[in-house]
């Protein structure tokens, strides 16, 4: 997830006055929310072709049924999406677990996206289906390819996990080089770009792997080789000096965006998944110690 500048807003927004007894309603924290605009960033990287318009035409059905404005604010990399989000020049952002993990209390998650009736997903090593590499074994002095360093599927995790089978990429590999987004690394894989891909992968409960994001490029014929256990989802989240009024506000628009069919599928052309949930309660530990472990062995170096 082509690169832009970022656009930001006029002028910060404004709650209008209200009262100050119970806790509002869901129809009256949406209508007491000023039409923003608030921010809300997305990385867009090479590989990411339309999603920009798809974006745009969410955040309009978003004012549409809630009347909250929301402006969108493109970043090149989650590391540049991070950093907007702690300057207050993002209010509301579309966060992959790595991102959400190292914000921190920076950030405070409204929820996530259910794909495939799960909020998990996993990490996959991928080759061509024609490669010769039948086995973690064969990769050896391979280049890789990797999403983003800040992607938990598309290079955090596959390395740490290859880390703990004795296997350190900087030296396994012959290369490796980062491709911006889930379908760049897919199509420089198919390319010959590189001879294997960090990338995310659908399973269902019983570990099967159903696709993933070589299922999003026409014509992808992969082969899985490896898939690394389950990741906490990625976040739909606000920044944490964000008005509690205005969080609420977009989290109710959330709501009632995926209450209706039209709107579920505006949800899905830009998340994948086919609703949004509030279960961002999910524990990310393991996640943020598996973070922490790759910082001091130097796997991100």
């Amino acid at each position: 997830m082509a690169s832009s500048k970022s656009r930001l807003p006029a002028s910060k927004p404004r709650l209008l006055a209200q009262d100050r007894g119970s806790r509002p309603s869901t129809k009256s924290r949406i209508a007491t929310a000023v039409r923003g605009p608030l921010t809300f960033g997305v990385v867009m990287a090479s590989g990411a072709d339309g999603l920009a318009a798809k974006v745009e035409r969410f955040l309009r059905a978003m004012s549409k049924r809630a009347h909250v404005e929301l402006e969108l604010h493109e970043a090149t990399s989650y590391e540049e999406l991070a950093k907007d989000v702690k300057k207050g020049r993002v209010d509301v952002a579309w966060l992959p677990p790595i991102v959400h993990v190292r914000l921190g209390a920076d950030v405070v998650p409204l929820g996530s996206v259910l794909r495939d009736g799960r909020t998990t997903y996993e990490a996959a090593l991928i080759v061509r289906k024609d490669s010769k590499a039948k086995s973690l074994a064969n990769l050896r002095g391979m280049r890789a390819g990797w999403v983003d360093r800040w992607s938990a599927a598309g290079f955090v995790l596959p390395r740490v996990n290859l880390a703990l089978l004795g296997l350190d990429a900087r030296t396994y590999f012959r290369s490796e080089s980062f491709f911006g987004s889930h379908r760049g690394v897919v199509q420089a894989l198919l390319d010959g770009a590189c001879d294997v891909a960090g990338t995310y992968a659908q399973a269902d409960g019983k570990g099967k792997v159903k696709g993933g994001a070589w299922t999003e490029v026409p014509g992808a014929d992969v082969r899985v080789l490896t898939t690394f256990g389950a990741i906490p989802p990625d976040v739909i989240g606000a920044r944490s000096g964000l008005p509690e009024a205005q969080r609420d506000a977009v989290r109710d628009a959330l709501r009632a965006l995926c209450m209706d069919t039209e709107g579920r599928k505006v949800f899905a052309d830009v998340f994948g998944g086919e609703t949004f949930v509030e279960d961002a309660t999910k524990s990310y530990e393991s996640l943020a110690r598996a973070l922490d472990m790759a910082s001091v062995r130097g796997l991100f170096g």
